[in-house]
């Protein structure tokens, strides 16, 4: 059977065969490139003679693997060379002895749609991409906003801007990343918002900024449940009194002591 150049079943049960032969001979890496690969044929510029001594001479192809952008780095030489040696006797018994290779190539994204007026719209403020951060606060609205990121109260933007000079004055190899309103799923609590999370040296601590309402004792016994919770994971809870923001130095010292203990300190 002859395989015609844009036979796309036909070429695809190429693939089908190829796969097969890669099977039975036990190489399943380049069978699972194969399998995600989409198989074409062009002429690559070059020509061969099938017939000795006589002067017509016909186009000679290569078969195009294309695959997604993120596959190409695996597909090496020994790989193309093994996946080659099976698909060359396929397409030989299909009639095309004039392929002599294969190439790989990543697929071409499609072109975005745009409307007609995509003027108009490019002019229109962007809208906010979901997100799991201060879900409650973005939802409700009116709560402040630094960098992108809301927080819930004018205490917890103190605090923020207190860990971000820290964060700048620590060295590459002390680097420190802060997550406030993080939505977290914990084991027994279900989902909770600590206000913020700090990570550092592969470890991490929650900081709790403390408003009036928290020295009660009803609330009081539900923030030592909510700090269990975190135990348990091993991440301790240090917990600060919103007054503490009236006085930043002090305050900016007692976050250095804490991340020092729970982040950086041998245990």
């Amino acid at each position: 059977m002859s395989l015609d150049d844009d036979a796309i079943e036909e070429l695809d049960l190429v693939l089908g065969q190829t796969h097969h032969l890669l099977g039975e001979a036990g190489d399943e890496l380049a069978q699972r490139l194969v399998q995600a690969a989409k198989l074409t044929l062009r002429r690559d510029g070059g020509y061969f003679h099938p017939m000795p001594g006589d002067n017509w001479r016909s186009d000679t192809y290569e078969a195009v693997f294309e695959v997604t952008p993120s596959l190409v780095p695996e597909f090496t030489s020994e790989i193309v060379d093994r996946i080659w040696s099976k698909l060359e006797q396929v397409l030989r018994q299909h009639g095309r002895q004039d392929v002599f290779g294969v190439v790989v190539e990543p697929t071409v994204p499609p072109l975005p749609e745009v409307a007609a007026d995509w003027r108009a719209r490019a002019e229109q403020p962007p809208v906010p991409l979901p997100g799991n951060q201060a879900r409650r606060e973005r939802a409700d609205g009116g709560y402040p906003v630094s960098d992108g990121l809301t927080f819930g109260s004018r205490a917890e933007i103190v605090v923020y801007e207190l860990l971000v000079e820290l964060q700048r004055a620590c060295s590459r190899h002390r680097a420190i990343a802060m997550m406030p309103l993080p939505a977290a799923k914990l084991r027994d609590a279900g989902v909770r918002t600590p206000d913020f999370v700090v990570l550092g040296n592969g470890r991490a601590v929650v900081i709790e900024v403390d408003g009036p309402h928290h020295y009660g004792t009803t609330r009081k016994a539900d923030d030592a449940d909510r700090d269990r919770h975190w135990d348990r994971c091993g991440v301790h809870t240090v917990r600060i009194g919103a007054h503490h923001t009236d006085e930043p130095a002090a305050l900016k010292e007692l976050l250095r002591e804490e991340l020092d203990r729970w982040l950086f300190q041998t245990r």
